[in-house]
């Protein structure tokens, strides 16, 4: 997307997500919630390999580069419940978290390679469940 690719990436990791993942939660059985946290641990790193690649044609956190946001979306939603409210808040959170970079987001944005690129978008990732979580809890979600 020419426009807002960040938030383009997000949105199009928001609708995959919602049609292709399956909804697991902490309550999921053990087995379950390993794979799936297993598997998240092993799109990150796919996406850290990527952004190295894609780094060396683009340049550095170039605007082309949007598997991070996938990276970071996925990580806003780690064990939550699949909802549109839900999907609809860790969106506006991540966005807001990830254009904020709140500590340490910015310094993780600053690692070599790969890894920084997809690092910010991690730990705003982190942020934004951490917060969705703040916020189901007061609401009762």
């Amino acid at each position: 997307s020419p426009l807002a690719p960040g938030t383009a990436g997000a949105f199009g990791c928001a609708v995959l997500m919602w049609f292709a993942a399956p909804a697991v939660t902490a309550a999921s059985p053990p087995g379950v919630v390993a794979a799936y946290l297993a598997s998240v641990a092993a799109f990150v790193a796919l996406a850290v390999w990527a952004s190295t690649e894609a780094e060396r044609v683009y340049g550095h956190d170039n605007r082309r580069i949007v598997v991070d946001e996938f990276a970071g979306f996925l990580v806003s939603t780690l064990f939550l419940p699949k909802s549109l409210v839900v999907y609809a808040a860790a969106f506006l959170l991540f966005r807001f978290t990830d254009i904020v970079k709140p500590f340490p987001a910015r310094r993780a944005e600053s690692l070599p390679g790969g890894l920084g690129i997809v690092a910010d978008d991690v730990v705003a990732g982190a942020y934004a469940n951490v917060l969705l979580r703040i916020m189901a809890a007061a609401a009762g979600w």
